[in-house]
């Protein structure tokens, strides 16, 4: 079992969405300190993956600029490919509060956003040797 204080993994830009969802759902009932590490991560994925209810204008699936008469997925999502991953470093405290979250939403959601919730808290307890 590792001790690491922090620990980095994968994160696509889907699996932040609903990250942030199940954190959103802990928030209200969180002590002031685990309320803090909440909007904290909240913060951090938003920022990662560029989450912004106030974007501009998306330029539409033509804005790509490729000739070759192929569209890729950036030319299709613009700036908002589910796939994107990036990589997401968390304290343990965070990891434990993320991973708190995940597991209660897993309980309540669809099922392919329940596998999404799972998924993601195996792989970040994984991340500290937990799993």
């Amino acid at each position: 079992m590792s001790d690491r204080d922090t620990a980095t993994f994968e994160m696509t830009r889907n699996e932040a969405r609903v990250v942030i969802a199940a954190l959103s759902g802990e928030e209200m009932t969180a002590s002031d300190d685990r309320g803090m590490r909440i909007q904290n991560v909240q913060d951090h994925l938003a920022a990662e993956f560029d989450f912004d209810e106030h974007r501009g204008v998306e330029k539409g699936e033509m804005a790509a600029g490729d000739d070759t008469g192929w569209l890729d997925n950036d030319s299709i999502f613009g700036g908002n490919d589910p796939d994107d991953t990036e990589t997401i470093e968390l304290s343990r405290a965070e990891a434990n509060a993320v991973t708190d979250a995940l597991a209660s939403f897993e309980l309540g959601e669809s099922h392919e956003n329940a596998g999404t919730a799972e998924n993601v808290r195996e792989r970040i307890a994984n991340s500290f040797g937990n799993g």
